[in-house]
């Protein structure tokens, strides 16, 4: 006798299991992710000039940073609720007319945010060590940069490095550490460290080169200068109608 299995209750006992698997299942996705960015640690902050157009008054800037979330929940970024949370997302920053920006990471996908004082990225940060590099262009004017340097998530070390002759560095808690020869080429190396979150270092580079021609046109007062073309031009009127009132009045004379 071939006895006939009921098979809705076995379906709705898989069924059941695979729900009661799914919620368990996605708690612990929920217990492995946070929006808390105070997790993210910035382990080192290194930049370097690379160039200096004297012509253009431009540098090239480039900066490698290495970040490290050192917790086992994976930092998801939430940009919903930032009036009651803050900024919970990974930002750096730029200085003011900062152009051609290129940012290149090993972090997993995201977006790229451009601000008018840096970017930031939507990327999520899992547990382990990433690493990040963007370089960009900014002009300076009259031999001198400031760059108000802000560390939003902190810096276990800043190191800078620049070229030989392209000036001088000074900022908060950074001295000239060593010369260091890359490429045959010296470049000077400014080293500080523990930096806490939200300190700004306010790095400033002096006695950039320019070129001659530069130098005269950014030293010049154009209001100066338009005072003085209208006191020649009044001069070279009055000096005209005198001479040809002395012109006018030897004719007379002649005449007579």
């Amino acid at each position: 006798m071939i006895t006939m299995i009921n098979k809705k209750p076995i379906k709705n006992l898989i069924i059941i299991f695979s729900i009661f698997v799914f919620f368990i299942y996605n708690e612990q996705i929920e217990a492995q992710s946070t929006s808390n960015i105070n997790n993210i640690i910035i382990s080192e902050y290194n930049m370097s000039l690379l160039s200096v157009n004297q012509n253009d008054q431009v540098l090239s800037i480039i900066t490698a940073v290495k970040l490290e979330n050192p917790s086992e929940e994976t930092f998801k970024p939430n940009f919903a609720n930032v009036a009651s949370t803050g900024m919970n997302f990974l930002r750096f920053s730029l200085p003011t007319g900062y152009k051609e920006l290129y940012v290149e990471t090993d972090l997993p996908e995201g977006n790229l945010i451009e601000l008018d004082e840096g970017f930031a990225l939507t990327s999520d940060i899992p547990s382990g060590n990433y690493n990040l590099i963007f370089n960009y262009n900014v002009e300076y004017k009259s031999s001198y940069f400031k760059f108000p340097l802000h560390f939003p998530h902190g810096a276990n070390s800043f190191k800078i490095i620049i070229p030989q002759g392209a000036g001088s560095i000074s900022g908060e808690k950074i001295t000239f550490s060593q010369n260091v020869n890359i490429s045959s080429k010296i470049f000077k190396e400014y080293f500080g460290e523990n930096y806490l979150e939200g300190e700004y270092l306010n790095l400033e580079i002096k006695n950039i080169p320019s070129s001659f021609y530069k130098k005269i046109i950014n030293s010049l007062d154009y209001k100066i200068i338009n005072l003085v073309l209208v006191l020649i031009m009044i001069n070279a009127i009055i000096v005209f109608f005198i001479v040809k009132f002395f012109i006018l009045r030897k004719r007379h004379n002649e005449n007579n």
